[in-house]
């Protein structure tokens, strides 16, 4: 049975372990240091065996910060190398093989923040 909640966390710790801190939904407040990353959008779709599960991880910074643009293409291209094809999992519980899908750039009018945001997917498996 998939645990949603245990799947973020490890989602979770697996991001922040490559790129930044990682928040689910939403960033928690402005005590926030950038960049930072943020996943959301989790979509499960039930399959004969396992699950598929779409999100979205939004990467955030400063964009009063020169080098904003560039650190954010940067972090983005860590995340791509070290995200895709990543297997995470909770022993016992499932594993999850992670792909990449997109990346897109976002643009922020009322904020001085720099956003990207990445798709991806990952098929789940039980164990």
């Amino acid at each position: 049975m998939f645990n949603t909640s245990e799947f973020i966390a490890e989602l979770s710790k697996a991001v922040s372990e490559l790129i930044s801190p990682t928040y689910y939904e939403e960033a928690l407040s402005k005590n926030n240091k950038f960049p930072y990353a943020v996943i959301s959008g989790i979509h499960i779709t039930d399959l004969d065996d396992g699950d598929w599960t779409s999100f979205y991880i939004d990467v955030w910074a400063d964009e009063k910060d020169p080098t904003a643009t560039e650190q954010l293409e940067g972090l983005c291209d860590t995340l791509r190398n070290g995200l895709t094809n990543k297997v995470i999992f909770v022993p016992g519980k499932f594993g999850a093989h992670i792909g990449f899908e997109s990346q897109d750039d976002r643009t922020e009018a009322e904020f001085d923040l720099c956003h990207r945001r990445t798709s991806w997917s990952a098929r789940i498996f039980y164990n």
